[in-house]
């Protein structure tokens, strides 16, 4: 009977602790799931808040103790997540949407692409960002390596047009591309007027009514010469 009830209590003990030990790990995972998705929220919470000054208010006059502030966490998660100011910019601009829609709906013609610019450019289409995230490659940074990161990201935005269009890929010295950034241009001055003027009807402009005038300017752009046609 005795050497019965040993075996039974050692049996109790061994699954008690087996379970607590269970319970133990899956606590710990829960608490580093946690931990991980906190992290996430965090560092995208910041790239938010940096995304959001950079365009209101330019590289210079964007501090990371104010991007801190915005988020109410301390300045070091800044420099653990991103390492610099430069590393934070760039990872803005990274985060920041494709311009002329996500990958699916990526126009493939120069109707799609008028469609698509139509919808980028119209009034209140980007309300997380407050203004067009367009603006925050204008602002002035002094910095030679934040600088060439801006130039490199409106080159890219004008061969996405010319991908969009249906145009194959340009050279640097070919007319497309020249073609490409005159209406990269166009779209950067509705941003900067609308930002800097509120110049009427373009200030209030909707997707429907920019759409036709938009065709004519990309068709007049972008249309192959008539002989290749």
């Amino acid at each position: 009977m005795g050497e019965m009830r040993d075996e039974a209590e050692t049996r109790d003990e061994g699954e008690t602790r087996d379970e607590g030990e269970a319970s133990d790990e899956g606590e710990a995972s829960e608490g580093d799931g946690r931990r991980r998705r906190d992290a996430a929220a965090t560092r995208q919470a910041l790239l938010e808040a940096a995304s959001s000054r950079f365009t209101r208010l330019g590289y210079d006059r964007t501090t990371l103790r104010d991007v801190a502030a915005d988020v109410g966490v301390n300045l070091a998660l800044i420099k653990r997540y991103f390492d610099s100011k430069e590393g934070l910019f760039k990872a803005a601009l990274a985060s920041t949407p494709r311009f002329l829609g996500r990958d699916e709906e990526f126009p493939s013609d120069r109707a799609g692409l008028a469609e698509a610019l139509s919808h980028q450019l119209s009034a209140g289409a980007w309300p997380e960002f407050g203004e067009h995230p367009v603006l925050m490659l204008l602002r002035g940074s002094g910095d030679e390596r934040v600088d060439a990161l801006r130039r490199k990201a409106l080159d890219e935005f004008s061969r996405q047009i010319l991908e969009a269009s249906g145009e194959g890929p340009a050279g640097e010295d070919d007319e497309r591309l020249l073609r490409a950034e005159l209406l990269v241009a166009l779209g950067v001055g509705v941003a900067v007027v609308r930002s800097a003027v509120g110049l009427r009807p373009l200030r209030d402009a909707t997707a429907a009514q920019l759409a036709a005038p938009l065709r004519e300017i990309v068709d007049a752009l972008l249309s192959p010469p008539a002989d290749d046609r």
